[in-house]
């Protein structure tokens, strides 16, 4: 009976220590949980579980830092099925070991609408996000004028590029399953390219702000593997001569996408696995390289059929 009795005293203790962990906090759609228990959960940046996530802290806003890699402090809280933490604070984390790679600088294209004197944190572990604090307070942006905000949206996990839209302070680009999500048609709230998002959403405070980008950079194409259509992206910190060569694995051209002075900024083409003479090519491994002033860099691709 002691012995029992110890048992029973040591799992006590273990429900009811203090927590104090890092990671992403994801939703809970489905659990054997109950919604106090684990309305989210945490994960670690490899995508393993850590931990159910009890939202019973009202003052807390946990919506808003939902997949961004967070630091949690709080104490277990015990359910019929299963053991989760109520959360007494939570703070953005920069202490990833595995950070995102971003498109660009998060707080170079961004803004924070409402309080256009808070200061831009970039946080990569979570996302690519701009956190914007004012007198130490993490502050929820308004919308600009013009612009629909997507943040948080499920277009479904598909690969297909739905357009550039306003989602966690910045333009950004989108992909999902369709415009549509939970009967709402989002369709208008897309922008058919980076400049037009920036130039209808990005609210310039300063002189000293500037929404070019700081090098020359070309990114992985998107989808990939794609069929039949792909999205080249590229940045362009100053006005240059750009061309982008499609080549075959045997070096042969296969297409030239651009060939023209283009301006500073956030670039994209498309390919639609053409040639020069507009017909189809086939399926296999293809190169696509960009030239730019002194710049050059060539990235690998794969059309499937």
């Amino acid at each position: 009976m002691g012995k029992y009795l110890s048992s029973l005293l040591f799992i006590g203790l273990a429900w009811s220590r203090d927590f104090n962990q890092k990671g992403y906090l994801r939703n809970l759609e489905a659990s054997i949980c109950m919604s106090h228990c684990g309305a989210y959960y945490l994960e670690d940046e490899l995508g393993n579980f850590i931990n159910y996530i009890s939202n019973d802290n009202d003052s807390i806003n946990f919506d808003y830092f939902l997949n961004r890699f967070i630091d949690i402090e709080g104490d277990s809280v015990s359910c019929t099925e299963c053991v989760g933490i109520s959360v007494t604070s939570i703070d953005i984390s920069y202490d990833c070991i595995l950070p995102v790679d971003c498109f660009g600088d998060p707080c170079s294209i961004s803004n924070c609408y409402s309080h256009p004197n808070a200061e831009c944190i970039p946080n990569y572990c979570g996302g690519c996000w701009s956190d914007y604090f004012l007198d130490g307070n993490l502050m929820q942006c308004g919308v600009p004028e013009g612009c629909i905000d997507l943040s948080g949206i499920d277009f479904g996990v598909c690969l297909m590029e739905l357009g550039i839209g306003w989602t966690n302070n910045h333009c950004e680009y989108i992909s999902g399953c369709d415009w549509v999500a939970d009967s709402v048609d989002y369709s208008e709230a897309f922008f058919d390219s980076m400049d037009d998002c920036q130039e209808s959403c990005i609210i310039l405070n300063s002189p000293e702000f500037s929404m070019l980008p700081i090098s020359h950079k070309i990114f992985n194409n998107y989808p990939n593997p794609f069929n039949p259509v792909t999205t080249l992206r590229y940045d362009l910190p100053e006005i240059a001569m750009v061309n982008i060569t499609i080549y075959d694995v045997m070096g042969r051209v296969v297409n030239n996408l651009v060939s023209s002075q283009q301006t500073a900024g956030y670039k994209s083409v498309q390919w639609n696995a053409t040639n020069i003479q507009g017909q189809p090519v086939s399926a296999g491994v293809y190169l696509y390289s960009i030239e730019a002033g002194d710049f050059r860099q060539t990235k690998k691709m794969i059309l499937l059929k």
